[in-house]
């Protein structure tokens, strides 16, 4: 039961900046979902994301009551139904069977499972994310094998069967984050860095493979981000200019010999007034950068197969810059950047324009263009981010990554503060899930990391994500107003 100390103990700043990213989120989806219109705020998605925050608060209380040690020993058990729901829907899709209004694939992914009678689903991959951290800190608390690379063979199956089996629905987005986590709680309880370090290389050594074994829409997103630099450049270089420069001598008025006021604002085609010569240096530009060149080479030595509109586009391209740079290999170059900002390029090309445009302080709540005419996909959702930065500009963007920051902050002090190696290690895994999850969607949302689908946590609409999101720091504040003392040394300091 909670103690009146408790009050105390607790880490209101924590909650306070938690909940200030929820209200953040809240304002943010009503933006991107109803804004514009004007609709009534229950009837919107914001108003039921507000309904899931009362949920996920209440989850948030519950999982204060208990101790976390007496929570520890049903790790092992959370973990394997979690699992279980995991192998449940993979075997599913391995079939392609459905079960009518409870288990369906949902934007072609075996991701959630329907409650029966209610228009809610559970993600039991959000499920799986508190369980591994509450196994990975029970299995490590009291042991010392994870010093050799042997004893490194457990937790590393204990975060890729689960991060394969989401893989498999396919959910590239959520996969993601369990090696974070991993290494980081290692690496809290003592795990040799030369060890982590040489699991790391193999493990970069093996991206051509995976790569190569993606999906054709998979790989295209990487693909697609790799190429975002230079098919932006070809778009800026032939963007139609407002006519203010030499072109506009071109249109004075023959009795005043000034430029007309509509001289002055007409459009003029770059396309048009290039010179074969220009076309061929822009060609030689953009295929000459480390993205093309790389793009080239994963491409030659990669065996999986793309989409057939995409591979023909491709090779059509390669075959006309085998001629050398020229009009030819321009067509061809403008033609596949082209579609690629129409196809799987379209959502980071207009989440940067977002960004772009709210400048510094934003346009103001309720006005972002992007948003208001729909023109950002998935706004709401994993595009949250931009959707904010345009109506709240650097400034409100910065006050979300600092947000996000306090929570980690906190949640380091709570694990410096305690010496029960459970506690310790619970907190480590809950703040690596908040930071690694925050950075991946803001890196993915404004061009620094490949789009793979992962909601912004305590932020994006979603009740699965922010209820997980409010269990996680729930458990974190639980350590937090017990803070164990042992009479021992302190845990997970070993001599070499």
């Amino acid at each position: 039961m909670l103690r009146a100390d408790y009050f105390y103990r607790f880490p209101w700043l924590l909650l306070a900046a938690a909940l200030g990213l929820s209200g953040l989120g809240i304002a943010g989806i009503y933006a991107a979902t109803a804004g514009g219109e004007g609709d009534p705020f229950w009837g919107t998605p914001a108003g039921r994301q507000a309904v899931f925050l009362a949920a996920a608060m209440a989850v948030f209380v519950l999982a204060l009551v208990p101790s976390y040690v007496r929570l520890a020993k049903y790790s092992y058990a959370l973990y394997a139904v979690s699992l279980l729901a995991l192998v449940v829907l993979a075997g599913m899709r391995n079939r392609g069977w459905t079960i009518p209004r409870f288990i369906y694939p949902t934007n072609y992914a075996y991701s959630w499972i329907n409650i029966p009678g209610t228009s809610l689903k559970l993600q039991p991959s959000e499920l799986m994310k508190i369980a591994f951290i509450l196994s990975l800190a029970y299995y490590l608390r009291f042991r010392k094998n994870y010093r050799t690379f042997t004893g490194l063979l457990v937790p590393f199956v204990m975060a890729l069967v689960p991060t394969a089996l989401i893989l498999y629905q396919p959910d590239l987005g959520t996969a993601m984050l369990f090696l974070p986590i991993l290494f980081l709680m290692l690496f809290a309880a003592g795990a040799r860095g030369k060890h982590l370090v040489a699991i790391m290389a193999m493990g970069l050594a093996m991206v051509p493979v995976f790569y190569s074994s993606m999906r054709g829409y998979q790989r295209m997103r990487i693909d697609s981000w790799l190429l975002h630099g230079c098919a932006e450049r070809m778009h800026f270089a032939l963007a139609p200019k407002p006519n203010g420069d030499g072109g506009a001598a071109d249109n004075k008025n023959a009795d005043t010999d000034k430029p007309s006021a509509a001289a002055n604002h007409a459009p003029v085609s770059c396309l048009a007034r290039m010179t074969d010569i220009e076309k061929a240096d822009l060609v030689r530009e953009v295929t000459g950068t480390w993205r093309f060149r790389l793009w080239r080479l994963a491409t030659a030595v990669s065996w999986g197969k793309d989409k057939r509109e995409f591979a023909e586009a491709r090779e059509a391209l390669f075959v006309a810059l085998d001629d050398g740079p020229g009009p030819k290999s321009f067509d061809a170059l403008r033609f596949f950047f082209g579609s690629l900002l129409a196809g799987y390029g379209h959502q980071l090309f207009q989440a940067k324009v977002a960004v772009g445009a709210g400048g510094l302080t934003g346009r103001g709540w309720l006005e972002g263009t992007q948003t208001r005419y729909g023109f950002l996909p998935e706004a709401h959702t994993d595009f949250l981010y931009p959707t904010l930065a345009e109506q709240f500009g650097f400034l409100g963007a910065a006050g979300v990554v600092l947000l996000y920051g306090v929570i980690c902050l906190l949640g380091v002090d709570v694990s410096f503060s305690t010496t029960e190696p459970y506690g310790k290690l619970l907190v480590v895994g809950v703040v690596a899930l908040v930071a690694a999850q925050s950075f991946l969607n803001i890196a993915m949302s404004i061009g620094l990391m490949p789009i793979t689908g992962i909601p912004l946590p305590l932020m994006s609409y979603g009740g699965s994500s922010l209820v997980s999101s409010f269990l996680a720091l729930g458990l974190l504040c639980n350590v937090a107003v017990r803070r164990l003392y042992l009479i021992a040394p302190r845990p997970f300091e070993w001599r070499e």
